[in-house]
């Protein structure tokens, strides 16, 4: 009896440490392309404090905001392809792939951008109205810095009446995902209102950079504040959690060979980054 209880406890552990078994991790799974941990920085123009960063697939090529104001067109590789003023606190960027329009998002006035990458030049505008569930500043408007909309992410859906849906970070006061619909075929003005049509179940803070990974069908959420990556579903359901790597990231995106870019916004301390490494998920 002592003989099989100990056979028993043996194979345990045996199939335990086996590599066919599910071991789960809050590592994120990734790849540097240069040294490990000693490379992986593609940015050529030292572009300050980027905050927010998209693939663009019709002309396969990254698009950067900044903080400062700009709006920056590169190859994936880092090579620059144009670089462009536009006035404001740039937080986020996102493109619609069927017109390949850019979306942009200015923390503190809450207002939404139409830029066409061609023109090189904004086509109209969006402000958020504030409110939720009837309170009417649901989302908190604060005098001097104001910590608002970080991230915006365009997920396309032919059956919606405007060609698919955005989904918004605010960073705090309060810090919440939200679902907003922007009228992009229904007004054709210069400025259109958009409204919060939900806000998800999600509680993290500073939701500061933000993906739509069509391969998954999942948002990909990063906390600035606690350094992690979450996977949720449009319902607001957290699938997977991450540790996640760098500091500062206020932009991820993922481009069609699956490279991660990561930007980071060191603030006035020091130059900011764009990461790209291999995502292994």
């Amino acid at each position: 009896m002592r003989l099989k209880a100990g056979l028993a406890v043996l194979l345990f552990w045996l199939g335990a440490c086996s590599t066919d078994q599910y071991s789960p991790s809050i590592r994120f799974p990734y790849q540097w392309l240069d040294e490990p941990g000693y490379g992986g920085n593609i940015d050529q123009l030292g572009i300050p404090e980027p905050s927010g960063i998209c693939y663009h697939p019709l002309r396969q090529t990254l698009f950067v905001v900044s903080d400062e104001g700009e709006v920056v067109e590169m190859q994936t590789d880092g090579t620059p392809v144009f670089r462009q003023g536009v006035p404001g606190d740039l937080e986020g960027v996102t493109v619609n792939p069927e017109t390949g329009l850019l979306y942009i998002v200015i923390e503190g006035d809450d207002v939404i951008l139409e830029f066409d990458p061609d023109q090189k030049e904004v086509t109209r505008t969006f402000p958020l109205n504030r409110m939720y569930n009837g309170d009417p500043e649901y989302i908190q408007k604060k005098e001097g810095y104001d910590n608002g909309i970080e991230s915006i992410e365009f997920i396309p859906d032919k059956s919606h009446p405007e060609g698919g849906s955005f989904y918004l970070g605010n960073q705090w006061d309060p810090p919440c995902i939200m679902e907003v619909l922007v009228p992009l075929r229904s007004c054709q003005e210069k400025t259109c209102e958009a409204r919060i049509l939900r806000v998800l179940p999600l509680q993290l803070d500073d939701p500061a950079a933000m993906h739509f990974d069509s391969r998954s069908g999942l948002l990909n959420i990063v906390s600035d504040a606690d350094n992690i990556l979450v996977e949720i579903d449009l319902k607001g359901k957290i699938i997977k959690e991450y540790a996640f790597l760098g500091d500062e990231q206020e932009g991820i995106t993922i481009d069609e060979e699956g490279y991660l870019y990561i930007a980071q916004d060191h603030g006035e301390r020091a130059a900011g980054e764009i990461i790209k490494v291999k995502d292994l998920r």
